[in-house]
């Protein structure tokens, strides 16, 4: 799944040309660096059980991608940046493919985002030999981490198909932060916001899911699930105007 991500806040600002979902069009945005992200949880992971977010395997040079970098910063404490750091499994016909439980499973049931153990983990010299991928149980939280809101906050998202031209209202990331959050100014509530392409072979169909009807749409979540959903910005601005009140 494509997305972008950008955070209000006193944080360090940077202005970028992005595409605009698939369009010849481009905008200029200013974009907000990430804060650092809590991996507090990274305490979960052992050194032998190498543990990572994959993609649909390449089945043409036998490789499934991974990323890795919880695992591989394991040992460096609650906090850490968000950098990437990939693990290419090489595959072949005697490498073992199941679910956590034990039963039978396929390299076609491997979807983007799916959680997996590779086994043996990567050592010193990187071999990138997959004995076995184990396809494991997700939570909640670990299938909607890009969408879900941090803290208290709230996260706009953005969900749109693969070429669709978004009207500008969606479009245009400043606009729309500086009205929302002046909207929640005096609720103390940080927010945020994704814009996601829509992609039907991601780990979750969120347009079954969620019941979206439509593309483009805007959402809005907190950190434990979907708050609003519409296919209009105004209407989300009407929804924070009412969670504003409700604060007060």
């Amino acid at each position: 799944m494509k997305f972008k991500s950008l955070y209000l806040g006193s944080l360090l600002f940077i202005a970028l040309t992005l595409s605009a979902c698939g369009t010849e069009d481009t905008v200029e945005e200013t974009i907000y660096e990430d804060e650092p992200v809590d991996q507090s949880a990274g305490i979960q992971y052992e050194d032998d059980k190498m543990v990572g977010t994959s993609g649909p395997p390449d089945k043409e040079r036998k490789i499934l991608g991974v990323g890795i970098a919880e695992w591989e910063k394991r040992h460096d404490g609650p906090v850490t940046t968000e950098e990437g750091i990939g693990y290419d499994a090489h595959y072949d016909d005697e490498t073992i493919v199941r679910n956590e439980d034990g039963t039978e499973a396929s390299l076609d049931d491997i979807k983007f985002g799916q959680k997996v153990q590779i086994n043996p983990p990567r050592g010193d010299s990187f071999e990138g030999y997959a004995e076995e991928i184990i396809l494991l149980d997700m939570t909640y939280e670990e299938k909607y981490e890009q969408l879900l809101a941090s803290n208290d906050g709230i996260r706009i998202v953005i969900m749109y198909e693969y070429g669709e031209r978004l009207p500008k209202e969606m479009k245009d990331a400043e606009p729309l932060f500086e009205k929302a959050n002046e909207i929640l100014e005096e609720t103390g509530k940080q927010v945020g916001a994704s814009w996601h392409e829509y992609d039907k072979d991601f780990v979750v169909d969120f347009k079954e899911e969620l019941e979206i009807e439509e593309f483009p749409v805007v959402l809005v979540f907190d950190g434990k699930g979907m708050l609003f959903k519409s296919d209009d910005v105004e209407e989300m601005f009407d929804f924070l105007r009412g969670m504003k009140k409700e604060q007060q």
